[in-house]
């Protein structure tokens, strides 16, 4: 188990540094520089210009400036200097994403517990009730989801639940921007948790719908085939109960294909956020990852790319773990 463990790290660890490469090697190549915005301006002097270039060391080869950017990320410990400053403002980039990481963690958690505890269920039912009308119903809504772009379910959830549902009735439900209102700092601690529900509903529903429509398909599959094993025949000709036979028998195995699904996803979600994020003006990570890339400013990309190749190499490691639990039958050997 320690030998498996050892292993995959060392693997995570070559992934990282493979993602870090070819992402250094893409900001590189965009064809754009960093000091173009300033370059533009003719009140500013080449003098200066080649300060800053000088400065920020984009006068150096880029592999030189690849392993000066290396050196320094991994001495994540020296905050907040270690990750270098920002191109495009005096902001130092570690200061920069960790405060906006703390936005984003919260929306992926709220959209991830919406899309196991809706999207498995879901799933379980349909299968137990193959066929039926709510199960036809639910595959049809999953493709619809599925096949419709996150920036259409985000501004069509805009429109219906804040805009027109506040004009129908009245009463502001939910709002369309920010993470919390202006007023937040004066509200009683009740008033602050529906203000921060109120502002959170809409981007995590955006993103959760996709999931849970992805969820709930993987988990009628693989339910449907658990069903239909010989082991689970066994168990009901010895006159188990149905719901013994589901919750104790064929649940455990059902939920492997989607604990991989869900480890892989997390990376899907990100990638959502960033999407969602901007339409909520949500001021997260995936926002600043959107605005870095526009301005070249590749320490701040560099940075958020980083931390979400972590994020999958530490999920995907955790979900391979927990196979162990959710199937005695598999050895780390």
């Amino acid at each position: 188990m320690l030998q498996y463990v050892v292993r995959r790290l060392v693997y995570g660890l070559v992934t990282i540094v493979a993602l870090s490469v070819i992402t250094f090697t893409l900001m590189q190549n965009t064809g754009g520089d960093p000091l173009d915005r300033l370059k533009s301006n003719p009140r500013i002097k080449p003098e200066t210009i080649a300060e800053m270039s000088r400065f920020y060391g984009l006068d150096q080869p880029p592999i030189n400036q690849y392993f000066t950017w290396a050196k320094n990320f991994v001495q994540v410990w020296d905050y907040p200097t270690a990750w270098g400053r920002s191109f495009q403002g005096p902001q130092m980039v570690q200061e920069l994403v960790f405060s906006r990481i703390g936005a984003t963690l919260r929306l992926m958690v709220a959209a991830l517990l919406l899309a196991l505890i809706i999207g498995i269920p879901l799933g379980i039912y349909q299968a137990i009730r193959q066929y039926s009308f709510l199960d036809q119903a639910a595959t049809t809504a999953s493709f619809i989801t599925f096949s419709t772009p996150i920036f259409v379910v985000g501004i069509g959830l805009q429109l219906l639940l804040a805009v027109y549902l506040t004009r129908w009735t009245g009463i502001k439900f939910f709002y369309t921007f920010g993470m919390n209102s202006t007023d937040y700092a004066e509200l009683s601690v009740g008033a602050r948790i529906g203000d921060t529900v109120q502002h959170l509903f809409l981007p995590a529903v955006s993103i959760a719908l996709i999931s849970i429509a992805v969820y709930s398909r993987y988990q009628r599959a693989s339910m449907l085939e658990v069903l239909h094993s010989d082991y689970l025949r066994t168990a009901k000709a010895k006159g188990l109960g149905r719901r013994s036979v589901i919750v104790k028998h064929a649940l455990r195995n059902a939920l492997i294909p989607i604990v991989t699904l869900v480890s892989l996803d997390i990376a899907g979600l990100l990638g959502g956020a960033v999407i969602t994020e901007t339409i909520f003006a949500w001021p997260g990570m995936g926002r600043l990852y959107i605005i870095a890339i526009g301005q070249n400013d590749w320490p701040v990309v560099m940075a958020v790319v980083m931390i979400i190749g972590f994020l999958v190499v530490l999920m995907n490691l955790i979900a391979d773990l927990s196979y162990g639990w959710l199937d005695p039958r598999v050895r780390y050997d």
